[in-house]
């Protein structure tokens, strides 16, 4: 089973939920997809398109390096990248955020995974390209790739994201945020579900700017003065930056993410071959 999530720039609410036709999606419905369907070959290729316009339209500096190559683990190891967002913010329990940061500062070159970590990775890796190819195939719309970019902005230029998909379908662009998941090893006994699409989107300014005010302390306040105590050579010095396991906002952040899950509404299933789209 493949999930797959779209979602605009701009926050769109919609507050009804009943059928809607193919028709009225091709022509331009914005909300959340999800799909659970048979496999394409894992040898199905995504059909690439020049981003160009996309990546003007939002200030982004692309890379062409190919995702999980050499040179993509390159260009993301001095970055704060969209896929540890939730663990930056302390959203996990535990010492994930002092992990991450020990990731940053001390530069590990490898990372020994959990098996059960490793197989639900492997899992949304091969298929992807399913969950694309089957978006492509409901709604009609070209999805275009990216390997990595950060923001033109020097100020931002601090974070990196390496988007799913990219959408030309709407103004301004779109970003498309795949799901597949492992069920604990049972994907297919799990049904599509209704869920926020990641908060690598930007729904609403105040949202996003509660996030950006966390990730910034967590990198300038954490990650850069223990790496500038490292490369002095006062290790001791660099571990005194280590971060709690929550930030003191973090709360805060995890009631606006429940709020925004509540507005957005699953747009479209597909069991076993029948689709349903609701508006």
């Amino acid at each position: 089973m493949s999930n797959c999530y779209m979602t605009r720039f701009r926050a769109v609410h919609h507050k009804a939920m009943v059928p809607w036709s193919m028709d009225r999606w091709r022509n331009g419905c914005q909300r959340t997809l999800s799909t659970s369907t048979t496999h394409f070959s894992r040898n199905t290729s995504l059909t690439v398109r020049a981003p160009t316009l996309i990546v003007l339209a939002v200030n982004l500096t692309p890379f062409d390096a190919p995702q999980r190559s050499d040179e993509w683990f390159a260009l993301r190891r001095n970055k704060l990248t969209t896929s540890t967002f939730t663990t930056a913010l302390g959203f996990w329990k535990g010492k994930r955020r002092s992990k991450l940061w020990h990731e940053k500062v001390f530069a590990a070159e490898t990372q020994v995974l959990k098996s059960s970590i490793r197989c639900a990775m492997e899992w949304g890796v091969l298929n992807e390209v399913t969950a694309i190819e089957r978006y492509k195939s409901i709604t009609g719309h070209e999805v275009s790739s990216l390997g990595f970019a950060i923001h033109s902005k020097e100020k931002f230029d601090w974070l990196g994201a390496s988007p799913d998909g990219l959408l030309g379908c709407f103004p301004g662009g779109g970003i498309m945020e795949v799901k597949c998941p492992y069920n604990k090893g049972k994907p297919q006994t799990a049904l599509p579900w209704s869920t926020m699409p990641s908060i690598i989107c930007l729904r609403e300014c105040s949202y996003w700017d509660l996030m950006h005010g966390i990730l910034q302390e967590f990198w300038w306040g954490n990650v850069m003065p223990a790496e500038e105590a490292l490369s002095r050579g006062e290790e001791e010095d660099a571990k005194t930056y280590e971060p709690s396991s929550r930030h003191k906002q973090t709360g805060l952040v995890i009631s606006k993410s429940r709020k925004l899950a509540s507005k957005a509404k699953m747009i479209c299933r597909e069991i076993a071959g029948h689709i349903e789209f609701y508006r």
